[in-house]
């Protein structure tokens, strides 16, 4: 599950430079949570285009912009069966970049927010997918991330974990001719590059807090690889 992430404006334009060879601007958007708006990473021919969308995907054929089950994250076992990822699987496959993502660990009754990162510090291009709603005059673009089941090294902190890609990867991923056997590859759940878990301070516990409190340590990293 990712429920929460931050976008660190400058070490994530660098890493946005290295993923696409192209130079975007992007704000500093710390503690971003369901619903809110998400930078997305949409291939258009040969050239990337930088959207906002969205954090909670609306389905083309929804009746309302609004849904009964959560849609923020997508199940990679179950893309092909669901009828609200299947066709964003097949056409709509896209990056969410984001610089690093909180998980929660209930402890001694407290919960306790984690921050996941790249040990490297540039960023995750997270596997994403996104739709396009049309209705009432009005058109929403939103968009999922994809997750999987957490290989151990990671299951202490929690169950699921979003199917991050390395920069090769990115590419395969938006592939529109990309075959079942290639996408699923890029499924499998591991890790992909070294990874600091941090905890956190629970002033990140509160969706409308946004500042730089987010980002304040109340421990040591550990690094997972």
């Amino acid at each position: 599950m990712c429920g929460r992430f931050n976008v660190v404006q400058h070490p994530m334009m660098r890493f946005l430079q290295e993923i696409t060879g192209q130079d975007f601007s992007v704000e500093t958007s710390l503690n971003v949570a369901p619903t809110e708006q998400a930078p997305v990473l949409v291939k258009a021919d040969s050239s990337w285009d930088l959207r906002h969308m969205r954090w909670w995907l609306i389905p083309y054929w929804s009746k309302e912009p609004t849904t009964k089950y959560a849609m923020f994250n997508a199940k990679s076992e179950t893309l092909e069966k669901s009828s609200a990822f299947r066709e964003p699987f097949r056409r709509r496959r896209c990056i969410l970049p984001v610089s690093g993502y909180y998980e929660w660990k209930t402890e001694s009754g407290v919960k306790v927010p984690y921050y996941i990162e790249p040990e490297s510090d540039d960023g995750f291009a997270l596997a994403a997918l996104w739709d396009r709603w049309r209705g009432n005059d009005t058109v929403i673009e939103s968009c999922t991330i994809v997750t999987a089941a957490a290989p151990q090294s990671m299951a202490a902190i929690h169950n699921r974990i979003p199917v991050y890609l390395t920069c090769d990867q990115v590419s395969s991923w938006v592939n529109p001719n990309a075959d079942r056997k290639a996408l699923a590859e890029l499924l499998v759940p591991e890790i992909r590059m070294p990874l600091k878990v941090t905890p956190m301070s629970t002033f990140v516990n509160n969706s409308r807090n946004k500042d730089e409190r987010c980002l304040e340590a109340l421990g040591e990293a550990v690094v997972i690889r």
